[in-house]
């Protein structure tokens, strides 16, 4: 009797080594966590998205597009060059985030970038956008809009995009 008895938590123990491996060896959508999302309120023309996005994996997560209900062109922008010639421009090939980092998109830095709204983005709204993985899988992130003036950025044909 006390054979089995030791063997049920030998059992249970080697389950939970197989879910933990399988966990670490899933989808880029499932590595990702966001914190602080958020988008800008706009009438019309361009705005952007932010928060945090955070790789949990050991492995890199590639976020490749991004998508909305309303079907706006949203595109993965950074800040290139140096202090007075920065500019924003669209990042080539797909957003890494290396196993175990985090990525901020930040007004100034990173962002999500809504090219041509097809509706506008009120305040005290939430847009949901889809963001899709070179893996082939994707999650759903709901970004709650708000006012923004903070960077004074402009978001229109003159931008520099």
């Amino acid at each position: 009797m006390t054979g089995c008895a030791q063997s049920a938590p030998a059992t249970e123990q080697s389950t939970t080594s197989a879910t933990s491996t399988t966990a670490q060896q899933g989808t880029q959508a499932q590595a990702l966590t966001t914190s602080d999302t958020w988008a800008k309120a706009a009438e019309t023309g361009m705005s952007a998205a932010f928060g945090k996005l955070h790789n949990s994996a050991d492995y890199p997560v590639e976020l490749h597009q991004v998508t909305d209900a309303q079907g706006d062109e949203i595109q993965l922008h950074e800040m290139a060059g140096s202090g007075q010639d920065m500019s924003m421009k669209q990042i080539e090939g797909d957003l890494v985030i290396a196993p175990g980092a985090e990525v901020e998109l930040a007004p100034g830095g990173n962002h999500l970038m809504f090219m041509d709204l097809k509706e506008p983005l009120v305040a005290a709204q939430t847009i949901t956008l889809n963001l899709e993985f070179s893996d082939g899988s994707s999650t759903t992130v709901d970004f709650p809009i708000r006012n923004f003036d903070g960077a004074k950025e402009k978001y229109d044909e003159h931008a520099g995009h």
